[in-house]
């Protein structure tokens, strides 16, 4: 296999990074300032980047290091689907058996999320990955959600996150409520030139190799190829590493990349 080959210890360029590897991108710095305020500041944020940049994992990153006993997260991976769909989804996530009817549902959360503000002290955090897929009436949905007491405490934090096209959406005039309740909000952008070369420095050595396997030309195409971003330049580095190792060289150089980026990204 050409993980021996090379001698890692294991796969490099996981598309699961271990979270206390994760790499701490300028990117990634300005996205937890972001989602520090949002925790610090219950409301609504926004996290938006390309396909692959690396939003899901930010999230779960972050998430994953909030306190449980003050903090109850709430993860919906949200496909087109129907209002009804979307407050099913979150009556699960709140362990309740959903209601049949929309507005039973609506008092139902409501309810539970009272219940965890007051009785147990743990705030819900409700993160709609892919939002940019939420039909229409569902995003006209969640500011009720947010809106459901008499007083002006937050017992709701939203995070939406999705593709760019979830800006564009937002922009709409229907959506007004929605927009003017959101906080704070990032475009997650591809990693720097630079931030590439330390980047597969910190990959290789998690796997066990110290030495930097792609050649100077390699890693300014690797760069070319996938504008930074971290799911392009993970499939790439690992089909590029497995073409090298098939022809027995031991560093990535300019015709092993063209290679692999023929064969890894359509």
């Amino acid at each position: 296999m050409w993980e021996s080959f090379f001698g890692f210890k294991k796969t490099p360029f996981s598309d699961s990074p271990d979270a206390k590897q994760l790499f701490a991108s300028a990117a990634w710095q300005q996205v937890k300032a972001r989602l520090d305020f949002l925790i610090q500041h219950p409301g609504v944020g926004l996290l938006t980047g390309e396909v692959g940049a690396g939003k899901s994992t930010a999230a779960r990153v972050f998430t994953a290091s909030l306190n449980p006993s003050l903090h109850k997260v709430l993860y919906l991976h949200f496909s087109c689907g129907t209002v009804l769909d979307l407050l099913r989804q979150i009556a699960l996530a709140l362990d309740l058996e959903p209601a049949h009817f929309r507005g039973d549902l609506v008092r139902q959360i409501a309810d539970a999320i009272t219940r965890l503000n007051q009785n147990k002290k743990q705030h819900p955090i409700l993160i709609c990955d892919e939002a940019h897929l939420l039909p229409h009436p569902a995003l006209e949905q969640l500011p009720l959600l947010l809106n459901f007491n008499m007083d002006s405490t937050r017992y709701l934090t939203l995070l939406l996150v999705g593709q760019p096209l979830l800006r564009r959406t937002l922009s709409l005039q229907m959506h007004e409520a929605l927009r003017q309740r959101i906080g704070t909000h990032y475009h997650l952008e591809g990693l720097t030139r630079e931030e590439l070369d330390a980047y597969l420095i910190q990959q290789l050595k998690a796997a066990g190799v110290t030495q930097l396997l792609f050649d100077d030309t390699a890693r300014q195409g690797l760069y070319q190829a996938t504008k930074g971003i971290p799911r392009k330049v993970n499939k790439l580095a690992m089909t590029a590493l497995r073409l090298a190792a098939q022809r027995k060289a031991q560093r990535v150089d300019e015709a092993v990349l063209l290679d692999a980026t023929a064969e890894a990204l359509l």
